[in-house]
């Protein structure tokens, strides 16, 4: 029996369900998907269309477990907020309802084949947690941080809880949305837990684990049935896709109505755009028409901005300090990063 969960609010609420979707046609084992709803719309929603296996609370719920929660609302950012609510919710619901363990899960995951072989690699340890694995051009852990908070396990046990304990008291004194003395959001404080919790902590392993936009292009890809396999560009070693993290993928409305997705900025190759993006966006647009109308900006947002050489420092910056390097001494290196910058924005359009 797996136990997961997830937060999030009536925009993100399609994503959420295409991801429960997503476990029921591959997890072979039974689960429950805990449910923190941000906002009263989302609650509503999915009080009044209950589904298999779901269990949902209010942002109001855990708040009386946590008035803290009250305070840091108002002092923070909605997504600062919404980054410190990541382990106040794995806590509220493993002592709400006296789990063995947990799994967090961003909402905007979708999971092509069983996540049941991402446990399998623990040996005693207590919490599982899943690094970037960057391509080495979109490299951010020096801000971002090695590790993403989009699949994090914690064992119920002795060391669980104080590792989950840690981390919720840090984010509680500061999840800055502003790289700040080493801190970045919730995520940064997982960079030194290897040394800081000893034994304790699980780094997966598993190639198809992770799979995003910052990473995708280390890999071909195959379809494989229902599945699809990855297959490393430089070792050759092929393995079945268990997750993909569809970050950044956002969708503008049009003067006449059409929806037009801006996937992101990284380089993406046709298979991935095919066969991973279009598929999630046909199914979240299926579901349009059902949950709550959500909050969709106009199609100039997405258009890529004009890259000054304020923005290009940035970008560069960003990617690492070896081509920030380049982009002072070789004008035709600062040429090609915007370039690409602004190529794979447009190129990253899909509608349906």
């Amino acid at each position: 029996m797996f136990n997961f969960c997830t937060l999030f609010d009536h925009n993100y609420l399609s994503r959420g369900l295409v991801m429960y979707e997503s476990l029921k046609a591959h997890c072979s084992e039974e689960f429950t998907l805990y449910i923190l709803t941000t906002d009263d719309i989302a609650f509503k929603w999915l009080c009044e269309n209950p589904h298999e296996n779901i269990i949902v609370n209010s942002l109001a719920d855990i708040k009386d477990a946590y008035p803290v929660l009250t305070r840091l609302e108002q002092e923070r950012t909605r997504t600062e907020f919404n980054w410190t609510l990541s382990s106040f919710s794995i806590q509220f619901f493993l002592k709400t309802y006296n789990l063995p363990s947990m799994t967090y899960l961003d909402a905007d995951l979708c999971f092509y084949s069983d996540p049941k072989i991402l446990f399998e690699e623990l040996k005693g340890e207590s919490v599982i947690i899943t690094p970037h694995n960057y391509t080495p051009c979109y490299d951010q852990s020096a801000t971002s941080g090695r590790y993403c908070v989009q699949f994090m396990y914690f064992k119920n046990d002795e060391a669980g809880n104080k590792v989950l304990e840690w981390w919720r008291n840090a984010c509680e004194e500061c999840c800055s949305g502003t790289p700040i003395d080493g801190k970045f959001g919730d995520q940064k404080y997982l960079d030194d837990w290897l040394s800081r919790f000893p034994g304790l902590i699980h780094e997966e392993k598993h190639m198809g684990c992770g799979i995003a936009p910052w990473n995708v292009q280390q890999f071909d890809f195959e379809k494989n049935g229902n599945g699809i396999n990855l297959i490393n560009k430089i070792t050759k070693q092929k393995t079945p896709l268990v997750f993909f993290h569809f970050h950044g993928t956002r969708e503008y409305l049009a003067k006449n109505g059409k929806l037009i997705w801006n996937l992101n900025g990284y380089e993406l190759s046709d298979f991935v755009k095919e066969n991973l993006y279009r598929p999630y966006i046909t199914k979240l647009e299926k579901l349009f028409s059902s949950v709550p109308e959500r909050n969709i900006a106009p199609l100039k947002g997405c258009l890529p901005k004009k890259l000054t050489l304020p923005r290009l420092i940035y970008k560069t910056l960003k990617r690492s300090a070896k081509k920030l390097i380049k982009a002072f001494l070789f004008v035709k290196t600062a040429k090609e990063i915007k370039k690409e910058f602004d190529e794979n924005q447009m190129s990253n359009l899909l509608t349906l």
